[in-house]
């Protein structure tokens, strides 16, 4: 097992390195722009993408055969992120913002898509421990939630046992509207208006997609708000980081990062697989609709509509996306849901506890 695990990490290692190739490759070819560097460009990334799943028969054992359909799957992950890592590269040479912040587009998301790899190589060593040796890896999990009782109330759901530590609840009350504030204010910073480019710029290239409006995405680096439309006939309207949408992916990333872990083991030994996948779905519903939003809104004043009717009502009635991300939470992360049942639980068992000594107190 030892083996499997240093294999694990020479693994992340390699694709991590793979990554930053394929992110220079793609700064490089949108840097030169010739025919000769689009060729060789080509070449290298169909290497990477070949030797992205050669990489993973490095982790040799019996039950490769058995997750065949399994390492096609991880493949795929590792490489689509393989292709975003490409896509940043080629992105950064065509924005406009300055050279300090659109380089900060690539120090951001190259670390976070590297994380992602070492999560997804995770998971397929996930796959490999329980096809090799199910039966053992069960036992070892009964034996171990058994070490010793259990003197807390206990929630089943769906055939798994869930029951928190108070510090684990409190930990999630505190941190996670902390790092959500935190998280906003760094995306406020002038270094992250590489986003505000992106929106903006997307925005309007579907305005004039599906209405033939002629909208500009306008930069003033001299301007408090670096970015703005120009939409014909209206006048300008400026962009902000609150306009990005990112207030919403912070607060339910401050969530899912926080959310408890149940102290049941095999509950719990998937737990950082559930959680990457409910922040990135959610994340993504949420930059799409913000994105729609934004479209609607930048049309109706098209047509004349005032900018303060729409943009409140439209921004308030999309919030209802809030509704859908925590149906997945619960799907994918049922502790966020649970702990607060169980928190609610522990309290009621408190007071039950004291109206008892009362009580008994009472009777001598």
């Amino acid at each position: 097992m030892e083996k499997i695990i240093n294999r694990k990490i020479i693994i992340w290692g390699l694709q991590s390195i793979n990554l930053l190739v394929a992110f220079f490759i793609g700064l490089y070819l949108f840097t030169i722009m010739t025919v000769n560097s689009f060729i060789f460009g080509f070449i290298i990334m169909i290497i990477s993408i070949i030797f992205t799943y050669l990489v993973l028969n490095f982790l040799k054992i019996d039950a490769m055969v058995q997750i065949l359909k399994k390492k096609v799957s991880i493949w795929l992950m590792l490489t689509i992120n393989l292709l975003f890592a490409f896509i940043i590269g080629a992105t950064i040479p065509l924005m406009e913002s300055k050279l300090t912040t659109r380089y900060n587009m690539g120090l951001i998301m190259i670390p976070l898509l590297i994380i992602l790899n070492y999560i997804i190589i995770d998971r397929f060593h996930y796959y490999l421990r329980h096809a090799r040796d199910k039966e053992l890896n069960e036992t070892s999990l009964k034996n171990e939630n058994k070490k010793g009782e259990i003197d807390s109330p206990v929630i089943e759901f769906e055939g798994k046992k869930y029951y928190f530590t108070i510090r684990s609840i409190a930990i999630l009350a505190i941190g996670a509207p902390v790092l959500a504030y935190l998280v906003y204010l760094f995306f406020d910073t002038e270094m992250n208006y590489w986003l505000h480019e992106i929106v903006v710029k997307q925005t309007v290239f579907f305005l004039n997609l599906l209405f033939d409006m002629d909208a500009k995405a306008v930069y003033s680096p001299e301007s408090t708000y670096h970015w703005r439309f120009i939409i014909p006939d209206r006048g300008p309207i400026d962009f902000e980081t609150f306009c990005t949408g990112v207030q919403a992916i912070c607060v339910f990333a401050g969530i899912i990062i926080f959310t408890p872990h149940s102290r049941d083991r095999k509950t719990n030994e998937d737990i950082i697989w559930r959680k990457t996948k409910s922040l990135i779905i959610s994340s993504i519903i949420f930059y799409v609709v913000n994105i729609i939003r934004m479209i609607i809104q930048l049309y109706l004043f098209y047509l004349g509509y005032a900018w303060n009717d729409i943009h409140y009502s439209i921004s308030a009635a999309s919030s209802f996306i809030a509704a859908i991300i925590v149906l997945l939470m619960h799907k994918w992360i049922p502790e966020f849901i649970l702990s607060i049942i169980y928190t609610g639980t522990l309290i009621s068992k408190k007071l039950k506890e004291k109206r008892k000594i009362a009580s008994d107190s009472e009777e001598n």
